[in-house]
């Protein structure tokens, strides 16, 4: 009797672990065929990115020396102008004015230093 109850017992794992192969080689199956359209996807994906890619790295490089260019002869005139502004009479009148500011101030702190030694002296 315990032969048979072996027998059966063995028949049943047999059948039982050749389920679960199956049913493991059907996931695997399945898992692969996913995996190959992953990367067919991942590959398209790349082939429409780099079509985009290039030309749009193009014209950011056409930009970018556009406003280079742009920012160069910007900082050229900037310069022009400065040069014009050192070299005008509104330039000495602004040195002028520096001059004439610190007189005036030193005037006037003259000016308040005596008033405070006389209003002393009363």
């Amino acid at each position: 009797m315990e032969t048979v109850q072996l027998y059966q017992s063995l028949t049943f794992l047999a059948y039982a672990t050749g389920v679960i192969v199956i049913l493991v080689g059907a996931m695997l199956i399945k898992v692969l065929f996913d995996l190959s359209k992953l990367a067919n996807n991942v590959d398209e994906t790349a082939t429409i990115i780099k079509t985009e890619l290039v030309p749009t790295l193009k014209n950011i490089n056409k930009s970018v020396e556009i406003v280079s260019g742009i920012i160069i002869k910007a900082d050229e005139g900037v310069n022009k102008v400065k040069e014009a502004i050192k070299n005008s009479p509104l330039h000495l009148l602004s040195k002028l004015s520096t001059v004439t500011g610190t007189v005036a101030k030193g005037f006037f702190s003259g000016l308040c230093s005596a008033f405070k030694i006389f209003a002393k002296k009363k």
